[in-house]
């Protein structure tokens, strides 16, 4: 256990999917306060359950995408915990691959509004309160796919907001450093989550996603939540502005 993360107050977005819930799990494990933030109040009650420590944990149903549901979170998280020391930006949306010349101004607007404007949203609420504390630790979460483009796979706009991310990341650990105030992003590649599970069920095609990888399987959701409790560690104290790539070898290729 990462004894440097006990009693921090952690914030987790998106906190009712694979990845969340993983991240959310694990930082309470490290003893940290975790505030679970998502849309959708029945999965982050399971998510709280499966934690089983009411007094350290508050779900949060909050729509990151409009402000003064993130401005209303933040201060129920305030209220409860008196303080925030880390944000995970982890709340995202994939859309159908579909080709960039089809896709509508609705579906654009969606993958937008989520993935980058959601990220800005809750990034901007926190700021101050780390700003005031001299001190604090946001993670974002983006893709492999917010590094390059899968020939086969047309996932431009999701692509785009993930890109987004990995500047939005650099830009605020550079702004916001003087205040010691750290920002990294994490890349990773395929994970399993209910998304793909339907791929993973064809034997076939499963081995071939596979046997892409030089580690040969599928990344899992806590091999990012992994990731996530190192950048939030004392261990991580030097290092920000930075990407970290959860691929499984797949980018080295």
């Amino acid at each position: 256990m990462n004894m440097s993360l006990r009693g921090k107050v952690a914030i987790v977005t998106g906190a009712g999917g694979g990845v969340g819930k993983a991240t959310s799990k694990r930082l309470a494990q490290e003893g940290c306060r975790v505030v679970l933030i998502g849309r959708d109040r029945s999965k982050l009650a399971k998510v709280a359950a499966e934690i089983k420590d009411n007094k350290n944990t508050l779900p949060i149903s909050a729509d990151i995408t409009k402000e003064a549901e993130v401005l209303s979170a933040v201060e129920q998280t305030i209220s409860a915990y008196d303080t925030v020391d880390i944000l995970v930006n982890n709340a995202g949306i994939l859309n159908d691959p579909t080709p960039f010349h089809m896709m509508t101004e609705e579906q654009w607007s969606s993958l937008l509004s989520t993935n980058l404007i959601g990220t800005f949203q809750t990034t901007k609420a926190i700021l101050p309160i780390m700003i005031q504390k001299k001190g604090g630790n946001i993670i974002n979460i983006s893709s492999l796919l917010g590094v390059r483009a899968i020939p086969n796979v047309p996932l431009s706009v999701y692509g785009v907001t993930k890109a987004g991310v990995i500047m939005l990341t650099k830009s605020i650990a550079v702004e916001y450093g003087p205040y010691n105030i750290r920002c990294n992003c994490i890349v990773p590649s395929t994970i399993r989550s209910p998304i793909i599970e339907p791929y993973l069920q064809d034997e076939k095609a499963r081995s071939v996603l596979e046997s892409s990888f030089p580690l040969r399987r599928i990344g899992s959701p806590e091999d990012i939540s992994g990731a996530v409790s190192y950048l939030c560690s004392e261990d991580s104290n030097w290092i920000t502005g930075t990407t970290l790539t959860v691929d499984g070898g797949l980018s080295a290729r």
